[in-house]
């Protein structure tokens, strides 16, 4: 990692002053020379979010699969084809009658 003086007194200590050798531009001290337990820190917050939106995703589906109509001939469950059929009609019946 290097700097000016120049560079430091233009920007201060806290501004971006310092280049870490790889990299093409300027950065401030801290993110400069990095923060493990920053980073650690904010990869797990990025997987706690991944597994929340994946639990979401799970229980919307649950939720969608409850809602499912059943035939009343068989009584099996509508495919997805079927149920958006079932639900274009009573759209279609709502706004004619």
């Amino acid at each position: 990692m290097a700097t000016t003086l120049e560079k430091l007194r233009t920007h201060g200590p806290a501004g971006p002053a310092f280049w870490r050798f790889g990299r093409d531009y300027r950065q401030p001290l801290l993110d400069a020379i990095g923060n493990a337990r920053r980073d650690a820190y904010l990869a797990r917050r990025r997987q706690a979010a991944r597994e929340e939106q994946r639990r979401r995703e799970e229980r919307e589906a649950a939720q969608r699969e409850a809602r499912r109509p059943v035939c009343a001939d068989c009584g099996r469950k509508f495919t997805d084809d079927r149920w958006e059929g079932i639900g274009y009609t009573r759209r279609l019946q709502r706004l004619v009658g």
